[in-house]
């Protein structure tokens, strides 16, 4: 798989994986595939577990699954991320620490306010677009978008509907 020209089929394939893995949390489909690029293999997956944590969204926790399981040794400068949303500030920043340089995302951070999602106004772009000392960090929107939103569509509709 070449990483520094992805095809778009590749993008999706690795989306659609992550969208299955949000489906374990449905009232939060937030989900994070950390791959690795040279190999195209999955390094780790995880779910939005902030009912648990209020920080433990996908995009941190998947770094910390890929820190267990390679026991510290992991080659984040070959990674890429799939994540169903846009990240917030928090996992941006996460992100720009450990050093991967791509990210792949489905429903912008615009979608999830329009859904009714709690969140702060300011793009990834912004945080990457204010980071300094060589920290950057490609992002790619919008794949498979019509299909993450319509999960948190659903999972807002499934909220209302278990409050109400």
């Amino acid at each position: 798989m070449n990483e520094s020209n992805p095809d778009h089929c590749e993008h999706e394939n690795y989306m659609r994986r992550t969208m299955e893995v949000a489906c374990q949390n449905l009232q939060r489909p937030f989900g994070a595939v950390l791959v690795d690029g040279r190999e195209g293999e999955v390094l780790a997956e995880a779910v939005n577990r902030s009912y648990r944590n209020p920080v433990a969204h996908s995009e941190l926790e998947v770094i910390h699954e890929a820190v267990r399981r390679a026991g510290g040794d992991v080659r984040w400068e070959d990674c890429t991320l799939y994540v169903t949303a846009e990240p917030c500030p928090m996992c941006i920043s996460g992100i720009l620490w450990t050093g991967i340089p791509r990210v792949v995302y489905g429903s912008s951070v615009v979608s999830l306010r329009d859904l009714g999602y709690r969140h702060i106004a300011l793009r990834a772009q912004d945080v990457v677009n204010a980071a300094a000392g060589g920290m950057t960090c490609e992002l790619i929107g919008g794949v498979l978008e019509a299909e993450c939103d319509a999960l948190f569509a659903a999972a807002i509709k499934l909220d209302k509907k278990s409050k109400g």
